[in-house]
């Protein structure tokens, strides 16, 4: 039973190394593991290291995928609206992410976020009403 799963995930390991389009001895390199430990790891000779999952995961490689055989994009199911917001998350630096993030919490809570930009454009509209008559006799 044992050794089934772990020539199960050595073959799925294999796929990801072949979908990511890299060598056995690069694929090692990633977390910086000895070539034949990883070539141990796709044969199904030893379970692969969870250290090494860690530290090949920001490479791509999809470690749900390759313990369970699902694919992560399978349990992650988004509407259109939330792909493109994460879309456009990704294209921005670290600093415009967490301001992205702050945003979305404020007007999540019903708040409206109060940009620079937002607040400068505000003092600059037209006065209207009351207000706005006072304004023009003054002059």
């Amino acid at each position: 039973m044992v050794t089934d799963i772990r020539s199960s995930i050595g073959a799925r390991l294999r796929e990801e190394r072949e979908r990511l389009d890299l060598s056995q001895a690069q694929m090692a390199a990633l977390a910086e593991f000895k070539l034949r430990t990883y070539q141990d790891w796709e044969r199904g000779i030893a379970a692969v290291s969870s250290e090494f999952l860690a530290l090949a995961a920001p490479h791509g490689l999809d470690v749900f995928y390759v313990l369970t055989g699902e694919r992560m994009s399978t349990k992650l199911t988004l509407d259109p609206i939330q792909s493109a917001v994460l879309n456009s998350l990704a294209q921005c630096s670290p600093q415009r992410q967490m301001e992205a993030v702050q945003h979305l919490a404020l007007l999540a809570a019903g708040m409206s976020p109060q940009t620079p930009a937002g607040r400068a454009a505000a003092v600059k509209k037209p006065a209207r009403g009351m207000g706005a008559a006072k304004v023009r006799k003054e002059k």
